[in-house]
């Protein structure tokens, strides 16, 4: 096999897992939405009420938490620059900022955050239901 043939598949394989990354990113991203009775311009818009930056960063954490991106940063985590035009071109500062808020909260033991708890881990298990159903459909 010539040398440009192998780098030319490896591009395209990596191209494709970029898209199918993105395309969970945008999956993620209505999910939240929906769970909070939001369109996903909501999520985009520069808006700073309370239940919409939430709402923005339960998307942020669960785009670092669940997806990789690979061979762009040293750790594979989806970079935050990504997450941040996903989520209306936020500033990736933002992004780190939001996806730790969460990340606390979850981890906090607070009563007060046990309602966040259990909708993430929903939200998780319905992202990974909706995961499985498309293996079971590529593979028919």
């Amino acid at each position: 096999m010539h040398p440009n043939t192998h780098d030319a598949e490896r591009r395209a394989a990596l191209r494709r897992l970029r898209r199918a990354q993105l395309t969970e990113a945008r999956r993620i991203r209505q999910a939240v939405a929906v769970t909070y009775t939001l369109t996903p311009a909501h999520l985009l818009s520069p808006c700073r009420v309370v239940a919409l930056a939430e709402a923005r960063q339960v998307a942020m954490y669960l785009m670092r938490t669940r997806l990789t991106w690979p061979l762009s940063t040293r750790n594979g985590a989806f970079p935050s620059e990504r997450i941040g035009r996903l989520l209306g071109h936020r500033d990736h500062s933002t992004v780190l900022h939001g996806a730790a808020v969460i990340a606390a909260r979850l981890a906090s033991g607070r009563g007060e955050d046990a309602a966040l708890r259990q909708m993430v881990r929903a939200l998780g298990a319905a992202l990974d239901a909706t995961d499985e159903d498309d293996t079971r459909r590529q593979a028919a």
